[in-house]
């Protein structure tokens, strides 16, 4: 069976792809529990808190806020971090629609 070239993907499948690999760090969960706990940081101050360099965490929050779990504002000349309001619950159900909604003797579109 030949597989498909990836612009031929379920919407759904490729939103979860993205949203997934974007999670697929433990460097960003820590941000995100970091952020959860206390929103509204700088990068500065997520540095203190975890055992990340500078450079690396400001890569991971790109990725996250490129993947929308986070936003970002400049505030004089920092940039603050926050959750973005509903961005978990959406992968959460953006997860239990993917799967619940496959029958597993349905060929896949996707694939």
């Amino acid at each position: 069976m030949a597989r498909k070239n990836k612009h031929e993907f379920d919407a759904k499948a490729e939103e979860y792809s993205n949203k997934a690999k974007a999670l697929g760090h433990p460097a960003r969960i820590l941000i995100l529990l970091s952020l959860q706990t206390n929103n509204h940081q700088t990068c500065k101050e997520l540095v203190s808190q975890l055992p990340f360099t500078q450079s690396t965490v400001s890569q991971h929050l790109y990725a996250l806020v490129s993947a929308g779990f986070l936003e970002s504002k400049g505030f004089k000349t920092s940039t603050i971090f926050s959750l973005k309001s509903g961005a978990i619950q959406d992968f959460q159900m953006l997860f239990q629609e993917l799967f619940s909604t496959r029958k597993q003797d349905k060929q896949l579109s996707m694939f």
